[in-house]
């Protein structure tokens, strides 16, 4: 998608959630994108967690799961080259990443 984006787009603005921010933005799970995979399977088969419901079966919390990778500044800096990363904080933390060209 990023290269997509950086082939056809002469300008462009994109945001991701920064991985090292304390609350997951899809789940809204403290650290949860840092949770060993067993326990983040656990939660979502057990009871849900922000934008993911409860997961009928493994193949669904793994969906869940595999649906968001988040990325830190040098992932997004790698992906988006050509762009200048700004960073959104929170309380002196960066909340998310954006990439604008």
């Amino acid at each position: 998608m990023a290269s997509e984006i950086r082939r056809l787009a002469p300008r462009y603005f994109i945001q991701t959630p920064n991985y090292w921010f304390p609350v997951e933005a899809h789940s809204r799970f403290p650290l949860f994108n840092i949770l060993p995979e067993p326990w983040r399977l656990v939660l979502l088969l057990k009871r849900g967690a922000g934008f993911y419901a409860k997961s009928k079966n493994i193949d669904e919390a793994m969906a869940f799961i595999e649906d968001a990778t988040l990325l830190d500044h040098r992932r997004f800096h790698y992906l988006f080259p050509d762009a200048t990363i700004e960073r959104e904080r929170v309380m002196g933390l960066t909340k998310s990443l954006i990439a604008i060209r």
